[in-house]
C-alpha cells in the first residue's frame, strides 16, 4: 500500500481547516501535516515537506516564492472562481485545481462536495509522480481555467452509447466545458458517469446545484431534474454554474435538452455549441433554435450512425442545424469549432459533413 498523500493547509480559516482535517483524516490514503500562517508558507513547507499544500485566495500572490523553493502541487480553495488572469499567473506555479468552499454538514450537497474534494485531492498525486526533483519540477496546466465556450450534448433512446462514443474521441486539453442531457431515469446517472470516466481522462461529474463550469470538465445532468446554466452571482469573476429549475420541460422528457440549450445559448451567446444525438421524440429542437438565434452552432448526428433518428431529424427539419454528421465526425468538429471560437472567426461546417436537408 502506497503512503498516505500528505496535505500542509495555507492560512485557511480555523472552521475551514478543523472541517478539512475531520474529512481527510478519515481517508487512509490522505493525512494533514500541520497548517502554515500568512507569511511563512515557503518555510514551513521546506520544514514539513508536504506533498500537497491547500491555500487560499490570500496567499495566491505567494506562490511564486513557494515554487522557487519548495514546488509542490496547489489546490485553491474559495467561495468565488478565480478571476483568469490569477488563474494562469498561478498555474505557473504549481495552481492544478480549484475546490469550492465548504457546505455545512447537513446541507444536501455536501456529500457531492466531499466526493468532488477528495478527488481533487487525489489528483495531486498524478500530478506530483510527474516532477522531476525537488527544484526542477513543474505543474501541468491548471485544469479549472477559464472556459472558451459551452457544448451542450443531448440524447435519447440510443443516446448515452452515443455519447461514451463521442466522449472518448474528445481528446484533451478541452477549453470549453462539456454539458450532457440524456433522457435516463434518476437511478442510472451514476452508471453513465462512471462508463464516461472510463472512457475519458476528462474529468466527469455528475451535475448539482453551484457545479462550476471549468474548461475540460463533463458534467453530467442527473435522471429526474432539469438542469440549466446561470452565472455565477454575488462574485466579481466572470463564470457560470449548473442549477436545478422548476420550469416544465416542453417535451415532458427529463432532464431537459432543450432548457439547458437554452440557458446555454442565454449564457454563452455565439459560443455555445448543441450536438442533438440519437433520441426518440422532439427533444432538442426548441433548444437548438435558441442557440442559432444567440448565434451558437447546432450539429445533429446523421441517420446512418442515430440507433434513433427522431431527435436528430426533428432539429433538421425544423431548420436550426447547421451541420449533419457521422457520430464519430462530430468530435472534430467540436475541435474546429473551439479553434474558431476568437472574436474575428465564424464557424464553419466540417468538409465532412453532409448537406442540411431544409
Amino acid at each position: 500500500m502506497s503512503s498516505p498523500l500528505t496535505v500542509l493547509f495555507g492560512n485557511l480559516p480555523l472552521q475551514v481547516r478543523q472541517e478539512l482535517t475531520r474529512l481527510l483524516h478519515a481517508e487512509s490514503d490522505l493525512w494533514v501535516v500541520g497548517a502554515a500562517g500568512a507569511n511563512d508558507l515557503s518555510s514551513t513547507a521546506r520544514r514539513l515537506r508536504p506533498d500537497l499544500v491547500i491555500v487560499g485566495e490570500n496567499q495566491l500572490a505567494r506562490l511564486e516564492q513557494l515554487a522557487q523553493h519548495y514546488p509542490v502541487p496547489v489546490l485553491l480553495y474559495s467561495d468565488v472562481p478565480p478571476r483568469g488572469e490569477e488563474v494562469a499567473q498561478a498555474a505557473r506555479w504549481g495552481l492544478y485545481e480549484h475546490v469550492n468552499g465548504v457546505p455545512q454538514p447537513t446541507h444536501p450537497l455536501f456529500s457531492g462536495w466531499r466526493r468532488e474534494l477528495l478527488r481533487k485531492i487525489r489528483a495531486g498525486r498524478r500530478v506530483l509522480t510527474k516532477v522531476a526533483g525537488p527544484i526542477s519540477r513543474r505543474m501541468p496546466a491548471v485544469v479549472g481555467a477559464p472556459i472558451s465556450g459551452v457544448v451542450v450534448i443531448g440524447g435519447s433512446t440510443g443516446g448515452s452509447a452515443a455519447v461514451e462514443q463521442l466522449v472518448r474521441q474528445l481528446r484533451p486539453p478541452l477549453t470549453c466545458a462539456v454539458l450532457v442531457a440524456v433522457h435516463l431515469p434518476g437511478h442510472f446517472t451514476d452508471s453513465l458517469v462512471d462508463r464516461l470516466r472510463r472512457a475519458t481522462s476528462l474529468p466527469v461529474v455528475s451535475g448539482e446545484a453551484g457545479t462550476l463550469l471549468e474548461a475540460g470538465k463533463i458534467i453530467v445532468a442527473p435522471g429526474g431534474y432539469n438542469m440549466v446554466v446561470r452565472p455565477v452571482t454575488g462574485s466579481p469573476w466572470l463564470a457560470w454554474q449548473t442549477e436545478f429549475t422548476s420550469e416544465v420541460s416542453p417535451s415532458a422528457d427529463e432532464p431537459s435538452v432543450d432548457l439547458l440549450m437554452r440557458s446555454a445559448a442565454s449564457c454563452f451567446g455565439r459560443k455555445a455549441l448543441g450536438v442533438v444525438l440519437s433520441g426518440l421524440g422532439r427533444d432538442g429542437t426548441l433548444g437548438a433554435e435558441a442557440i442559432r438565434l444567440a448565434g451558437g452552432t447546432v450539429a445533429v448526428q446523421n441517420q446512418a450512425s442515430a440507433a434513433v433518428f427522431s431527435m436528430p431529424n426533428s432539429v433538421i427539419q425544423a431548420g436550426h442545424a447547421n451541420v449533419v454528421l457521422p457520430l464519430d465526425g462530430i468530435s472534430e468538429f467540436i475541435r474546429r469549432s473551439l479553434v474558431m471560437w476568437t472574436p474575428t472567426s465564424r464557424l464553419h461546417a466540417s468538409s465532412t459533413s453532409e448537406p442540411v436537408r431544409q
